[in-house]
């Protein structure tokens, strides 16, 4: 992951897009990730009971669980049940409803203002949010009045296999009133700012990861970083960010093994439809590489290489072709000396 702080500004932006940090956007959390671990040898025979199951009238409940089965057999490499996911599963779509942004209180500086809002919703199967629980309100107490907003909106629910069921919604909301100037906070305000958040909200994924982040960019050699982050993760593993960052750690300190499992379930993700992410890539090539798998190290590297968006600067495709090179040095076999 050091290869986000060579360039601070495109770390900064990804880091931003991430972790909620200048949208108003409102957006759906994904099911709940499996719990359950299969070994690979017993994921088909999961896979052909979930398969029966939905060929029935299950029960909510019943859903849930057999989506947790489909998502260890995944997890368990067993290709069938990540392509079902991805072509079964239907998320969520906003069908009614409006949000008014008034926001009372909040963080000001020259007359800007900032407030972040998260809440954890149910969503059930008549498309409806209930049970929302605040994670994140800061200083202004506008949960509430969301809330009430929240509360006649219309959704879609989720779908496995043409069976609705009902599934977390994550709501997040980022707040800022100003001018574009106004708006714009020092390094120093945005680490004041990261740490207000946790303050205020001990429980929220997003305030740890901000804070992560903004330490990751701006003072990668604070103390309390390793805290953080160890935090982020806790709260958030199958976050791309927090496993990659949590995965490279583990790199550094030479664990391998761990750090393929803090990626696993991002990699995995990837296969439901999501883009690959290269530094997730990339960070996956450095494990393999450190555990002498060169096959694997390779595949994943050229992948990375592959996915580089064209505007990425040239210092950044270099690097990353670099590396490449590197592991193809390191993994073909010397030729033997002539006699």
């Amino acid at each position: 992951m050091h290869a986000y702080l060579d360039d601070p500004s495109s770390y900064e932006r990804r880091v931003a897009q991430a972790t909620n940090l200048g949208y108003f956007t409102p957006k759906a959390s994904s099911l709940e990730g499996a719990s359950l671990e299969l070994e690979p040898d017993q994921a088909p025979r999961v896979f052909e009971e979930v398969l029966q199951v939905l060929k029935g009238n299950p029960s909510d409940d019943v859903l849930r669980r057999a989506l947790e089965d489909l998502r260890a057999a995944c997890d368990a490499d067993y290709e069938k049940a990540c392509v079902f996911l991805k072509e079964e599963v239907r998320g969520p779509v906003k069908v009614a409803g409006e949000v008014v942004h008034p926001l009372e209180g909040g963080v000001r500086r020259r007359g800007a203002q900032f407030a972040v809002i998260v809440l954890d919703c149910r969503l059930e199967v008549d498309g409806r949010l209930h049970a929302c629980q605040v994670i994140e309100d800061g200083p202004n107490q506008y949960a509430a009045r969301l809330i009430a907003q929240l509360s006649v909106h219309r959704y879609t629910p989720w779908m496995l296999a043409g069976h609705p069921m009902s599934s977390p919604y994550s709501v997040n909301f980022n707040l800022q009133y100003g001018s574009s100037r106004a708006l714009e906070l020092s390094t120093e305000q945005k680490l004041q700012w990261a740490r207000l958040r946790v303050a205020w909200s001990p429980r929220s994924p997003s305030a740890w990861t901000n804070l992560a982040a903004q330490l990751a960019v701006h003072a990668p050699a604070d103390l309390d970083y390793p805290g953080a982050l160890e935090r982020a993760y806790a709260l958030s593993p199958g976050f791309w960010w927090t496993a990659t960052e949590m995965a490279w750690q583990r790199i550094q300190a030479g664990q391998h093994a761990a750090a393929l499992m803090a990626l696993r379930p991002v990699i995995r993700r990837s296969s439901l439809g999501e883009h690959p992410n290269p530094y997730v890539l990339e960070t996956a090539a450095a494990a393999h590489f450190g555990l002498k798998q060169c096959t694997e190290a390779l595949a994943e590297q050229r992948k990375a290489v592959e996915l580089m968006p064209a505007e990425w600067p040239a210092p950044e495709k270099m690097r990353f072709q670099a590396r490449l090179q590197d592991y193809q040095a390191a993994c073909t076999p010397s030729a033997p000396a002539a006699p």
